[in-house]
C-alpha cells in the first residue's frame, strides 16, 4: 500500500498535499514554541511564572515554620516528598489565582496600608513604637530584606482582599446556629457488651505450618526496601569566603549610595487650617479669609481653637487642626515643601494653595531621621559585601562543577582536586528518603535514577539552594530482598493470632446480636449466657473520646432507631461490640451559652467560606491556562 502511495503522489499532486501537511505542523511547531514553559519556571498561571527559585524559598519557608511548630512531631523526610511538594506548589497556585483576580477587579494595597502594618508588628516595635532598627534587625535574622519582605507582604495582603470580602458577605441566621448546636450537641442513650479479643487467645494455636504459609502469602510485607548509600561533593557559597575588607572611603560611599535603608526620613508633626472654594465662598473670599486667619494668629488668637471653627478639614479641625507625623511623600507635593521649608517648631508658612484649597500649616515638631549611624551600619555593610563576592565566586564554582561533571562522570575525584572539595557519605536510604541530603527530594530521585543507579555514573549536578550544589554517586545499593523468615517468625505469630481472635469475637458479636432479637430486649440474657457484662452506659456525647475516636465516629453514623432501640455490631479497638441504640436526643439550642453559639456561628461562616473559596478557586482553575512542569519541582 506504501508503494501505491508512493507511486500516486508524485509531482505537482504530491507538493500540493506536502503543503497542505505542512501548514498545520508548521503552526502547531509555532503554538508548541511561544507556550513553552520558561526555562526558570515550575509553573505557569496565566501570564505569571512561578519561577524554580521562588518555589524553593517559599517551599523551605513553610518547612522551617513546620519544624518550629511542630518539634519533635516534624517529620522531615514526609514534608519533603514528590506528593507534598506537589500539594504545596498547588497552594502557590491557588494564591496566584487569587491575586491576579484581585488585580482584575482593580484592587490594590496602598503603600500607606503596608506601613500600618508594619507599625503594628510587635517584633517590629521599641517601647510599643515601630523602630526601624528592630525592623531591619527582625528582617535580617530572618534571611530577608526589607524590599523583598515588603513585597510578599503586599502579595499576601493583595490575595486576602476577595477571601476577606468573601468573609463579610456570608450571613449566619439564629436558625442556622439552632440546627448547628441541635446536631454538635447531639447524644446517643447506648448500652453493650464488650468482646475483647483477647479472650480467645488460649484457644488458639499457631503452629509452624500456619506462619510459613502466611510468610509464603504475604511474602511482600516482610521484603526490605531498597536502599542505596551514596557518595557525594558539596558546594555551598556560605563556606566559600569567611572574611573581607574594604577601604573606609568605599565603606562610606556605600553608606551613603544607601542611606535610605539605613535610616528613616526625617518627620515633621504639623497642624494646618484649610478654608475650601465653595458656592457661597469664591476664590477672592477664601485667599481673603485665609490672609484674615494668619493675622488674628499673629496676634495671638489660638491656632487651634481657629482650626476648629474655620478648618473645612473636618477630621484635623476636631483635633485642633493636628495632621500628626507626615514623612516626605504622604502630602502633595505643594504642602511638603512648604512644611519642610519651616525652621523652627511654631513657625507658620504662608498661605498654600493645593487642589484641597489653601493652607495655613504650622510646624508642631521635628523628629530628625532615625536609625543606624555609619559606625553601626559598618558591619552589616560589609557582611553585604562579603556575601557578593561569595555569590560571585559560587557562579564560578558551580558552572565550573557542571563542566567537570559533563567532561567526566565517572568518578567524584576530579570535583575533589579541581574544586578543593571533599567525598561524603550518606546512611543507606530507601525510596522515602533519609536524613541529610537524603531528605531532599532531588537527591532521592537522583539516586534511583537510571543513570545513578544502574549506570553507576556522577548525577548532573543538583541545586539544593540558591547557593546549594552537590553532585553523588552511588556507594552502596542493597537490594530490595525477603526478610529470612527467622527474623519475622514472631511478628507473623502474633498476626494471626490477633487476626484469628479477632475473627472470633467478629463471630460471637454477631451470635449475640442476633439472639437479642432487633430490638435488643434479650440482649442482657444473651451476654450473660457466655459469661459476658451489658453495660449501661447512657447518653453519650460527640466528644467522648474516652471510648475510642473511631468508635464515636461509627457511633453517630448508625440511624435514629425512633421509638424502638435497635442492636449494632461496631468494631473497636482491635475487639468487637454489640451496640444496642436506644436513643437518639438532640442538644438544645436555648441551653446554649453566648459563647456556644458565637462559636458555631463562626464554624458556620468558615465552612460556608471555605466552600466560596474553594468554588472560586475552581472556577478561575477552569478559566486560566496553567502548566506545571513535574521535573523541576
Amino acid at each position: 500500500m506504501l508503494q501505491a502511495i508512493r507511486d500516486r503522489v508524485t509531482g505537482i499532486v504530491a507538493i500540493f498535499v506536502l503543503g497542505l501537511l505542512a501548514v498545520p505542523f508548521l503552526f502547531f511547531g509555532m503554538e508548541s514554541y511561544m507556550r513553552a514553559v520558561p526555562q526558570d519556571a515550575v509553573a505557569v498561571v496565566g501570564d505569571d511564572e512561578i519561577s524554580t527559585s521562588e518555589f524553593q524559598t517559599e517551599f523551605a519557608r513553610h518547612r522551617a515554620e513546620l519544624r518550629q511548630r511542630l518539634g519533635d512531631d516534624y517529620d522531615d523526610v514526609a514534608t519533603n516528598q514528590p506528593t507534598y511538594r506537589r500539594e504545596f506548589l498547588e497552594s502557590m497556585i491557588d494564591e496566584l489565582l487569587l491575586r491576579q483576580h484581585t488585580e482584575k477587579l482593580g484592587l490594590v494595597v496602598s503603600d500607606r496600608a503596608i506601613a500600618d502594618i508594619l507599625r503594628d508588628v510587635p517584633q517590629f516595635q521599641v517601647d510599643g513604637q515601630f523602630s526601624p532598627e528592630a525592623y531591619r534587625m527582625a528582617l535580617s535574622a530572618a534571611g530577608q530584606t526589607p524590599r523583598t519582605f515588603e513585597r510578599d507582604l503586599r502579595d499576601d495582603v493583595l490575595s486576602r482582599l476577595v477571601p476577606g470580602a468573601l468573609a463579610d458577605s456570608v450571613i449566619v441566621t439564629q436558625t442556622e446556629v439552632d440546627r448547628h448546636i441541635s446536631l454538635q450537641n447531639q447524644t446517643r442513650q447506648i448500652a453493650l457488651v464488650d468482646i475483647p479479643a483477647e479472650r480467645f487467645h488460649e484457644g488458639i494455636e499457631v503452629t509452624d505450618a500456619d506462619v510459613e504459609a502466611y510468610y509464603q502469602d504475604n511474602l511482600e510485607v516482610f521484603t526490605t526496601e531498597e536502599q542505596v548509600s551514596l557518595a557525594y561533593v558539596e558546594l555551598r557559597g556560605e563556606d566559600l569566603l569567611t572574611d573581607a575588607t574594604l577601604e573606609e572611603d568605599e565603606l562610606r560611599r556605600r553608606y551613603e549610595a544607601a542611606r535610605q535603608r539605613y535610616l528613616t526620613p526625617e518627620a515633621r508633626r504639623a497642624s494646618h487650617i484649610l478654608i475650601e472654594e465653595t458656592e457661597e465662598r469664591d476664590e477672592f473670599a477664601a485667599r481673603q479669609l485665609v490672609d484674615e486667619l494668619l493675622a488674628r494668629i499673629g496676634e495671638g488668637e489660638d491656632f487651634a481653637e481657629l482650626a476648629a471653627e474655620y478648618s473645612d478639614d473636618i477630621v484635623s479641625s476636631e483635633e485642633g487642626g493636628d495632621l500628626g507625623w507626615i514623612e516626605p511623600d504622604d502630602m502633595v507635593e505643594a504642602f511638603e515643601e512648604a512644611l519642610y521649608g519651616l525652621s523652627e517648631p511654631g513657625d507658620l508658612s504662608e498661605p498654600v494653595e493645593t487642589r484641597f484649597g489653601w493652607h495655613i500649616i504650622r510646624l508642631d515638631e521635628i523628629r530628625p531621621p532615625e536609625g543606624m549611624s555609619f559606625e553601626e551600619a559598618r558591619e552589616e555593610i560589609l557582611e553585604e559585601y562579603l556575601e557578593r563576592q561569595r555569590e560571585d565566586l559560587y557562579i564560578e564554582l558551580s558552572e565550573r562543577m557542571v563542566d567537570i561533571v559533563f567532561a567526566d562522570d565517572t568518578s567524584l575525584e576530579p570535583l575533589v582536586d579541581d574544586l578543593d572539595l571533599e567525598i561524603r557519605y550518606t546512611e543507606p536510604f530507601t525510596r522515602a528518603g533519609g536524613e541529610g541530603i537524603a531528605g531532599e527530594s532531588e537527591v532521592v530521585e537522583a539516586a534511583f535514577s537510571d543513570l545513578v543507579l544502574l549506570d553507576r555514573a556522577v548525577s548532573d549536578p543538583i541545586e539544593l539552594g540558591r547557593d546549594h550544589m552537590i553532585a553523588v554517586k552511588v556507594h552502596e545499593h542493597f537490594p530490595a530482598e525477603p526478610r529470612p523468615l527467622a527474623d519475622v517468625e514472631d511478628e507473623i505469630r502474633e498476626r494471626i493470632l490477633q487476626e484469628r481472635a479477632a475473627g472470633m469475637a467478629r463471630d460471637l458479636a454477631d451470635r449475640l446480636a442476633e439472639a437479642a432479637g432487633d430490638d435488643g430486649a434479650a440482649l442482657a440474657e444473651a451476654a450473660e449466657a457466655e459469661e459476658l457484662t451489658l453495660e449501661e452506659l447512657g447518653a453519650i456525647g460527640r466528644n467522648d473520646f474516652q471510648h475510642g475516636p473511631d468508635f464515636i465516629q461509627q457511633l453517630f453514623r448508625l440511624p435514629d432507631p425512633g421509638d424502638t432501640p435497635r442492636v449494632h455490631v461496631l468494631p473497636r479497638g482491635g475487639s468487637y461490640v454489640v451496640v444496642r441504640l436506644d436513643a437518639v436526643r438532640s442538644g438544645d439550642p436555648a441551653a446554649a451559652s453566648d459563647a456556644e453559639r458565637q462559636m458555631a456561628r463562626q464554624q458556620i461562616q468558615f465552612s460556608r467560606l471555605n466552600h466560596e473559596i474553594t468554588g472560586l478557586v475552581e472556577w478561575l482553575r477552569d478559566d486560566t491556562r496553567i502548566r506545571v512542569v513535574e521535573d523541576r519541582l
